[in-house]
């Protein structure tokens, strides 16, 4: 018997015998185009589109980041806002109306107990009028009224801007005194200039207007201190620029410098009884 033939070849169209070996790939040429730059399923050629916000582009914070700060609202801790300024003319020239109403009640007693109720009788039953009116006057006794009058106006202008840099009459109307270096709270030796040099100028005016009437034209100097208010910058009066204070609208939500500061005892509650 025969043996078979070695590799025999199988008929055209026999799935079953032998496949030949594929042909081995070529070797990679060194002139690989680049790989792809785009975007899968862009353009070819279209440039990229720009990254999210938040990766790698500013934009809006993420989570876990904190929020940026906003500016304050003007008037709300901003100075020059519109509620946080210097005080109105009329607020100011109000005010000023009202503490000369409150410090006139003073006055009145002084002015009644001076009046020589004798005189004015005498005048009344003869009939004949008196020909100069300081003779209804008792002069020592109303100036030493008056005396008293101008202490307690003085005593009433520096102690409350000192201590609450307010009168009666500018908490009526929303305004405070203030240093005009930092508008905090000003020094006892502030409010007690700012408050002798309106004083001074009265008293020199009332002195010389006793010696001579031409002198009353230094009573324009008074008008011209409280008018300075019209054309200055900061709305200062002349008292004011002598003392280094300025007059500040006093708005519920500004900061109050003459706020008093709670002892740590109080401001902890009581202590163990």
């Amino acid at each position: 018997m025969s043996e078979p033939p070695e590799n025999p070849r199988p008929p055209d169209g026999d799935p079953t015998g032998p496949r030949s070996e594929p042909a081995p790939e070529a070797p990679p040429s060194s002139e690989r185009p680049p790989p792809y730059q785009g975007t899968y399923g862009s353009q070819p050629g279209a440039a990229p589109p720009p990254p999210a916000a938040g990766y790698g582009r500013p934009g809006p914070p993420q989570y876990g980041q904190p929020l940026p700060k906003a500016p304050p609202l003007p008037g709300y801790g901003a100075p020059g806002g519109p509620q946080d300024g210097p005080a109105g003319r009329l607020a100011r020239l109000g005010a000023g109306i009202l503490d000369s109403v409150i410090l006139s009640i003073a006055a009145v007693p002084a002015a009644l107990i001076s009046i020589r109720w004798d005189k004015m009788q005498e005048s009344i039953e003869s009939g004949e009028p008196v020909t100069d009116p300081l003779d209804l006057y008792n002069i020592p006794v109303l100036l030493v009224g008056y005396a008293v009058v101008f202490v307690l106006g003085f005593a009433y202008f520096t102690v409350l801007h000192a201590k609450f840099g307010q009168t009666l009459g500018k908490k009526a109307f929303g305004i405070r005194v203030v240093k005009a270096s930092d508008q905090s709270a000003v020094t006892w030796g502030q409010a007690f200039g700012r408050q002798a040099f309106v004083y001074a100028i009265t008293i020199v005016t009332v002195v010389l207007n006793f010696l001579t009437p031409a002198a009353g034209i230094l009573g324009l100097v008074g008008l011209i201190d409280n008018a300075w208010i019209l054309w200055d910058e900061r709305r200062q009066a002349l008292h004011d620029k002598v003392a280094g204070t300025v007059v500040m609208k006093a708005s519920p939500w500004t900061p109050n410098p003459y706020a008093r500061t709670p002892a740590p005892h109080q401001a902890n509650g009581p202590g163990p009884q």
